[in-house]
């Protein structure tokens, strides 16, 4: 734009005021498709969208996702984490390392993440009420197209152990944990008091991509 109004200027041109009107206006036209909904400027996607959800600003709670309407998702947390191809490793920085275990069923992807250091002591009941590392979190229903789940959570309870915890493989148990929903992701996640819990009483993890050395 700004090229064609220079080079309209360098020509000497006129621009006809009703037509410069036209250009700055917003097309009063615009329609959207169902199951999409105008909100302000966007056709958003009404029915799975978690920030309009059923209808323009209606916001879901932390964990919930739109179906819709806002709801918390059936249970989705596996039983067991076994090592599987799609496992990765993440290392974010400040020596922190996230093993991630996407697991899968008929509502989609939900990946699983457990956050630890070179310092995490192995053996050692950790309480995920008192500790910000390690961490567990879990997605449900993850957009392949955005890497953004439905719904986020955190562990906020619970007790966390190592048997084997290196940049490549992570191995232990996880029992009596509360997971809280989360706004934010899990890239960065913000506890909602009104958001969804569910439980896991116990649980027996190992993510691999490599054996520890």
């Amino acid at each position: 734009m700004l090229v064609l109004l220079f080079g309209a200027c360098g020509d000497n041109a006129a621009i006809e005021p009703d037509a410069a009107v036209d250009a700055l206006e917003p097309d009063a036209a615009l329609v959207c498709g169902s199951p999409t909904k105008l909100c302000g400027t966007m056709c958003e996607a009404i029915t799975e969208d978690e920030s309009n959800c059923g209808d323009c600003g209606v916001v879901c709670h932390g964990g919930e996702a739109c179906t819709g309407t806002c709801a918390c998702p059936p249970p989705f947390f596996p039983a067991a984490i076994t090592p599987g191809s799609f496992d990765q490793f993440r290392l974010p920085g400040a020596g922190v390392t996230i093993a991630i275990s996407p697991t899968f069923d008929n509502a989609g992807v939900h990946p699983i993440l457990i956050g630890y250091t070179s310092t995490t002591p192995l053996a050692t009941d950790i309480d995920l009420s008192t500790s910000q590392l390690p961490f567990v979190g879990a997605g449900y229903h993850l957009d392949l197209g955005t890497m953004i789940p439905d719904g986020a959570y955190r562990a906020v309870s619970g007790t966390l152990r190592f048997t084997r915890a290196c940049a490549t493989e992570a191995e232990g148990t996880l029992t009596n944990a509360m997971f809280q929903g989360v706004n934010g992701g899990l890239t960065a996640p913000v506890l909602d008091p009104l958001g969804c819990t569910f439980t896991v009483p116990t649980v027996a993890f190992h993510v691999m991509t490599a054996p520890c050395p």
